[in-house]
């Protein structure tokens, strides 16, 4: 999934320890087969190989629940997240090696392929139809925490629950360390060189921040996020950072992205309305941090700012 992988798990016994993260990382590997679009043997570009041929595919468990769950949270967020944004984020993958804006017919023909609308689930036969040609499905936004859960999964039934996996950044939270009631978790400054002031401590559950730290581009004067708005086909250009606390790290990671494009009025109000699930974002505007936070954020992170921003 291109992206770092970090476990950290306490037994008494190493080898029940090294065999639970091997088989961890082994299911980690199996669903890099299915999501991973980059591979064009992956399942999913597989599955994108049909689209706007009229056929349904039968796919895997993972790859269904997966997309229902994506397709799910597109509906609900009108498009401000969308599995289907596959051609967009290739076309911004090519801008931010060039640093050259793609032509506006580029995005015209990208956006034509681009719409969760159009994609048919078939739940008595478990298969997919992709309606329009050129569809490219993209689990960027969410796969990371699903392959978290799944591992943790795995960490649990081979007797070693008290476990952190890391993947790119995004948590998945096991029992907590022994003599310990929960993890430390910080979330990184959304200003460069700044310490964190904001914490996540918490067990069994998810923590994942989606931002623009690292990847993004200028063009023109201008900076863009390699998180782009499916309804404009634009990279967003806010510099902000969104930690999202939830029951586990699948919807974290959907959620984090989500609330990123849908701004933090609209995105904090729909975090709401999830149980167990609370947001904090941070923008940079100037030199000036703004902190905006879900109700719920004081009490499930249980965090108290450290300092000011």
């Amino acid at each position: 999934m291109a992206a770092p992988l970090r476990i950290i798990c306490y037994h008494p016994d190493g080898v029940v320890a090294d065999r639970a993260m091997a088989r961890a990382i082994a299911r980690i590997h199996q669903l890099n087969a299915v999501f991973n679009d980059y591979d064009p043997t992956s399942e999913v570009r597989r599955l994108c190989e049909t689209a706007g041929t009229g056929k349904k595919v039968q796919v895997s468990d993972d790859l269904w629940r997966l997309l229902a769950l994506s397709l799910k949270i597109s509906e609900q967020t009108s498009g401000a997240f969308d599995v289907t944004i596959g051609p967009i984020v290739r076309l911004w993958r090519r801008a931010r090696m060039s640093r050259e804006m793609p032509p506006a017919w580029r995005f015209d023909q990208a956006r034509q392929a681009v719409g969760y609308q159009w994609v048919r689930l078939y739940p008595e036969e478990r298969a997919v139809e992709l309606l329009r040609s050129g569809m490219r499905l993209d689990f960027g936004a969410v796969a990371k925490g699903y392959a978290i859960d799944a591992a943790l999964q795995v960490m649990r039934e081979e007797g070693v629950p008290s476990a952190l996996i890391d993947l790119g950044g995004d948590l998945g939270l096991g029992d907590p360390p022994p003599d310990r009631h929960h993890w430390t978790v910080a979330v990184a400054a959304v200003k460069p060189g700044e310490p964190p002031s904001y914490f996540v401590r918490r067990a069994r559950c998810g923590v994942a921040t989606s931002g623009d730290r690292y990847r993004f581009v200028v063009i023109g004067g201008k900076r863009y996020s390699h998180i782009v708005d499916p309804r404009t086909g634009v990279g967003l250009t806010d510099q902000s950072e969104v930690t999202v606390i939830a029951p586990n790290a699948t919807l974290a990671d959907a959620l984090a992205t989500a609330v990123s494009v849908l701004g933090p009025e609209k995105g904090l109000a729909w975090v709401e309305t999830f149980p167990d699930t609370a947001a904090l974002y941070l923008r940079l505007v100037g030199d000036h941090t703004e902190v905006h936070t879900s109700k719920r954020w004081k009490e499930l992170s249980g965090e108290t700012a450290d300092a000011q921003l």
